[in-house]
């Protein structure tokens, strides 16, 4: 049919990430706790792209359809994310925290969540959390500044760098499945001072754990790969913003430290993986973009 021409490269980076799942979840099937859910949940998810790809051969009018496209993208990333806990631990099962930690001593000849304890107090910790959290909102407000200035090819290609710097991390967690130092027995035995805050900290700790279902995804850190995205993005198309983007990428970094989430080197495979994230984009989009696709919002 004529409107399932209106496809978006963004369409084309979600079902190859779909499949991949889809391959882990046949796989494991025999052994997952996860049958029905895990087909429910990719069966929806191709369901979903097709109609939003259908939809978009439509002439918008109706404010439902539009949103419905619009957030397309994150309700794909979100779902996506939530079925990795599904086949990840069928498929590898070991835990490299270990290699991890030792591959910080070996680079900085100390454990930083250790190391930083002595300056670890109340309201800097509760500052911290809120640099940890401020992460998950961070990509959308340079995003919404695209979309409201009309620049839909401009987010359409910075939407594909941000899921494949997000796919691509989402494969190294199969590849190398970690917990980080928060639950890294040797380092939290080491870890004597307790991350106390003032007001929101235990919530937004608790909060996030409670929806991380995926709990083996210290390496690559996608907040450093997220962020370092965003400022890049920022860099293109808002330079006047970095000026306040680039201190609170420095303290999210930081934060992965302080708050025992992430080692040293899942910070540098995160800022490793975003550069090259962008040199395929650079080096790609506009070369497939001009073979037919679509902006994933036009």
């Amino acid at each position: 049919m004529k409107v399932f021409k209106k496809i978006s490269i963004v369409d084309i980076v979600n079902f190859l990430f779909w499949f991949v799942i889809l391959v882990f979840y046949i796989i494991t099937f025999s052994g997952s706790e996860f049958k029905l859910h895990g087909f429910l949940l990719l069966a929806g998810l191709a369901a979903f792209s097709l109609l939003v790809i259908y939809l978009r051969g439509f002439k918008r009018k109706n404010w439902l359809l539009k949103l419905i496209i619009l957030l397309y993208p994150v309700v794909f990333l979100v779902m996506i994310f939530d079925s990795l806990h599904m086949v990840l631990p069928y498929i590898n099962s070991g835990i490299f925290d270990k290699m991890l930690a030792d591959i910080d001593f070996a680079i900085l000849g100390v454990n930083p969540t250790v190391w930083i304890e002595p300056i670890i107090n109340p309201p800097l910790t509760e500052f911290m959390y809120y640099l940890y959290l401020f992460y998950f909102p961070m990509p959308l407000i340079i995003l919404g500044y695209l979309f409201k200035n009309k620049m839909y090819i401009e987010l359409d290609k910075m939407i594909v760098f941000y899921f494949l710097t997000y796919y691509g991390a989402y494969l190294m967690y199969f590849a190398v499945p970690a917990l980080g130092p928060r639950f890294y027995e040797p380092l939290v035995a080491l870890q004597k001072v307790p991350l106390e805050g003032l007001y929101l900290t235990d919530i937004i700790r608790d909060t996030i754990s409670s929806l991380e279902h995926n709990k083996f995804d210290a390496f690559p850190s996608l907040h450093a790969a997220i962020s370092l995205t965003t400022i890049i993005v920022i860099g293109k198309y808002r330079k006047k913003w970095l000026y306040f983007f680039i201190p609170i990428l420095i303290g999210i970094f930081i934060s992965l430290i302080y708050c025992r989430y992430h080692y040293f080197i899942d910070i540098v495979a995160g800022v490793a993986w975003t550069l090259v994230s962008y040199w395929i984009v650079e080096k790609c989009y506009d070369k497939l973009f001009a073979k037919g696709f679509v902006p994933f919002y036009s």
